[in-house]
């Protein structure tokens, strides 16, 4: 994989939680903005090997 199209592509294949492990990889390494912290993560779920909804996932950032 050398494209951000190809990579792309490839996360787009990945099971969910496989996903959201990318995720909170790249969220944990955002870089700040114009020294601002611009970084959200997403909510820390427990390994149940069940997916998490996207309501949940909304209503979790919302809670932040």
């Amino acid at each position: 994989m050398s494209t951000l199209a190809e990579i792309e592509k490839a996360i787009e294949t990945l099971p969910p939680e496989q996903w959201l492990e990318i995720r909170r990889w790249i969220d944990h390494r955002l870089p700040e903005i114009q020294g601002t912290s611009q970084r959200r993560t997403l909510p820390r779920v427990a390994r149940t090997g069940q997916a998490i909804t996207q309501q949940e996932i909304d209503d979790a950032l919302d809670a932040e």
